[in-house]
């Protein structure tokens, strides 16, 4: 399974999206110095994160928001998630080499322009 690393993880948890672990899954543990492991378990510490999955990114991202609408592409060699308007030169891209990294990139944008309801 692929996961977002630490540092995504960290960048997420910065702009105040939610990435305490809830239940059994993939975890980035704290060992208790200055570093994280990734296990799959259960959280053991306030410290510990969840580590995210596309479908993690793709059910926190809005499907709509000021008459934009999510939309997920895939061209030959790059994934885009896109917020299509009714103009479409105003719509928003955001574009990775896998689709974890294009949906990762869409919700930093999504955080850093305030339209993340589920934090």
């Amino acid at each position: 399974m692929k996961v977002l690393s630490i540092e995504q993880m960290s960048r997420l948890k910065e702009l105040g999206v939610d990435v305490k672990p809830k239940g059994l899954g993939m975890i980035y543990q704290f060992d208790g110095g200055n570093s994280y492991r990734l296990i799959y378990g259960e959280s053991t510490c306030e410290d510990d994160m969840g580590a995210f999955d596309l479908q993690d990114i793709i059910e926190l991202l809005p499907y709509t928001f000021d008459n934009f609408y999510l939309k997920i592409y895939r061209g030959i060699n790059m994934y885009y998630i896109i917020y299509e308007s009714i103009n479409s030169e105003d719509d928003i891209i955001e574009k990775g080499n896998t689709p974890l990294l294009a949906a990762y990139n869409m919700l930093i944008w999504v955080a850093e322009n305030g339209y993340l309801t589920s934090k």
